[in-house]
């Protein structure tokens, strides 16, 4: 079976991964300016080296508590998801893993909808869970909710 890595992170107490090969960088928490009547689970724009990119409340988007602040330990994960770059607001970032592929276990009746769309799989290690997420999917329409929405 092949292998993949993962970038691993923590948000919300819980473990998530991104395939590495859509991980284009990690930032610490990033200046950045919120959008009028743009969806609560994008937090505004931010610049990164003359591109403007969304920045997405990781946890609003998977229906967990949205905080206001970063926290301690936080990271701006940069991805591509669905041919656009986004910035994923992550508690923490923890490590890279290599795991085979066949260690993947598909999201059915893991999660109920619609989070469960923004899983790819799970992955059970010796009894340590890491959510394997779907960036497409998580990240549908993150340039059309950055722009304003019409009243």
């Amino acid at each position: 079976m092949p292998e993949i890595r993962l970038v691993v992170f923590r948000l919300k107490g819980a473990q998530y991964a991104a395939p590495i090969e859509r991980v284009r960088e990690i930032l610490k928490p990033v200046r950045f300016i919120r959008m009028p009547r743009a969806a609560e689970w994008i937090r505004g724009l931010f610049n990164l080296r003359g591109r403007v990119l969304p920045l997405i409340d990781t946890a609003a988007r998977l229906g967990l508590k949205r905080e206001n602040e970063f926290a301690p330990k936080a990271r701006v994960v940069v991805v591509d998801a669905g041919g656009e770059e986004v910035g994923l607001v992550v508690d923490e970032v923890l490590e890279v893993m290599h795991c085979d592929s066949s260690a993947v276990q598909a999201p059915e009746n893991v999660m109920e909808a619609p989070r469960e769309a923004f899983l790819d799989g799970v992955l059970d290690l010796e009894g340590r869970l890491v959510l394997v997420l779907a960036l497409d999917s998580l990240m549908a329409g993150a340039s059309e909710a950055a722009a304003a929405r019409k009243p």
